[in-house]
Formats: C-alpha cells, sequence, structure tokens
C-alpha cells in the first residue's frame, strides 16, 4: 500500500511539473492558433538563466523567478512584434517553419553560451525532503507543484473574471468580430503572446527546481508540453 501511495505522490507532482511546462504552450495555441514550437527551446533558456541568477549570483531560488519571469515576458513582446504579426495571417505551414528556425536559433545560442553539459540548480533550503508516513516527498517538487497550481487559478480568474480575459476569450473565438467591436486586438495578441513566453519561462523555473537539464534536451519537454495539451484538449 505504501509503494502504491508513493507512487501516486511521485505521479501527482510530477504530473504538475509537466503541466507547468504545457501552460504556455496550451495559452498561445488556445488563443492564438500558433503552434510554438520554440516553447521548449525558450523554457529551457529561461532554466539556464536561472541558474546563473541562483548558482552564479546568489539570488534567493524564489525571488531569482521574477527577474526571469520579466526578461521572458519582453523577449516574448519582442517575438510577437517582429516574428508573429508578420506570419499570423499566413498559412499554418509557414508559421511553424517560421517558430521552427527560432527554436534552432534559441537551441543554438543556448549550446554557444552555455554549452551542453547538464546543470543542476542548486536547491540550497529547498533540498530537504519531507517523510510522512512511509512516504517521501522532495520539498522542491512540492514547492513548485503547489505554485503551479496557484499559477493555473490565477490564469483561470485572470481569463474568466477580466475584461482584458473576456478581450482574450473573444479573440480566441472569432478574431474578425472582436477587430468590429473595437477591441485592439494588437495589443491584446502581444499580451497573450508575450504571457505565453512567460508562462515558458515559469516552466523553465519548475524544470529547474525539480530536474537537470541541459540546452539540446528540450524537445523532450516539448513532447510532453504537447501529450498535456493534447489530452487537456486542443485549443482548450
Amino acid at each position: 500500500m505504501t509503494s502504491f501511495l508513493q507512487d501516486l505522490l511521485n505521479g501527482l507532482t510530477l504530473g504538475l511539473v509537466y503541466a507547468a511546462f504545457a501552460l504556455g504552450l496550451s495559452l498561445v495555441l488556445g488563443i492564438l492558433g500558433i503552434v510554438n514550437v520554440a516553447h521548449s527551446a525558450l523554457l529551457v533558456l529561461a532554466a539556464l538563466v536561472y541558474f546563473e541568477l541562483v548558482n552564479v549570483a546568489g539570488m534567493d531560488l524564489l525571488l531569482a523567478a521574477v527577474p526571469t519571469l520579466l526578461l521572458f515576458l519582453l523577449l516574448g513582446m519582442g517575438m510577437q512584434r517582429t516574428l508573429v504579426r508578420r506570419v499570423e495571417r499566413e498559412p499554418d505551414t509557414t508559421a511553424l517553419l517560421v517558430f521552427f528556425g527560432a527554436m534552432v536559433v534559441v537551441e543554438s545560442v543556448a549550446i554557444m553560451v552555455w554549452t551542453t553539459d547538464t546543470r543542476n540548480v542548486r536547491l540550497g533550503y529547498l533540498a530537504d525532503t519531507l517523510r510522512f508516513a512511509g512516504l517521501n516527498l522532495p520539498v522542491a517538487r512540492l514547492v513548485a507543484g503547489v505554485m503551479t497550481l496557484v499559477l493555473f487559478a490565477a490564469v483561470h480568474l485572470f481569463l474568466t473574471r477580466t475584461l482584458t480575459g473576456a478581450a482574450i476569450r473573444g479573440l480566441a473565438q472569432n478574431r474578425d468580430v472582436v477587430e468590429m467591436v473595437g477591441i485592439p486586438v494588437r495589443r491584446i495578441a502581444l499580451v497573450v503572446f508575450g504571457g505565453g513566453v512567460a508562462l515558458a519561462a515559469y516552466g523553465g523555473v519548475v524544470l529547474g527546481l525539480t530536474l537537470p537539464f541541459s540546452p539540446q534536451e528540450h524537445v523532450r519537454w516539448l513532447a510532453w508540453a504537447f501529450l498535456v495539451v493534447i489530452i487537456g484538449g486542443l485549443g482548450n
């Protein structure tokens, strides 16, 4: 029985980790209809930035997440202005090729700067393991899971209880109608894609807290993110 409960606990916490990887990908796909295959490369790049802030600069584990997310929010907005606007009306294959190119560029830059070495974020005060009733739960994975649940709730409330969230949901349903009623579609799309990349960076923070990582292995996390999105419902 204890073995079953331990496996269940491991599955739940690991599932929350994979859900963190998928949230930004799901948001961009569901709202903008864009398959951002560069998502995992950005996720691992964020994990590497987070690694630098914690292991090299000595920042607090939780505080280091804030500048990481802000940096990638700005990066996502820049990508939206330079890439997404140019391909959002193009055929899906064109957008897919553009983001595949972006994935290759991000991966190459990460390898040139950080090499292909596998890295682990120094967990410090989150390195302990909770033990109760014969079960073991790493504190870092528990913290990552709780943060992910809070983030999911915040995103849900934002999309369902705010005017901006209503505009975003309207954009997902019919872009042309949203434009006709005077909603600034380009500004909303900027927020959505920037937020999607920031959520990819959050996935990178969770990756750093829970698993070893290296730049060339990002496709592994992309596969898991797509699997979560497919199970949850494409575009949902």
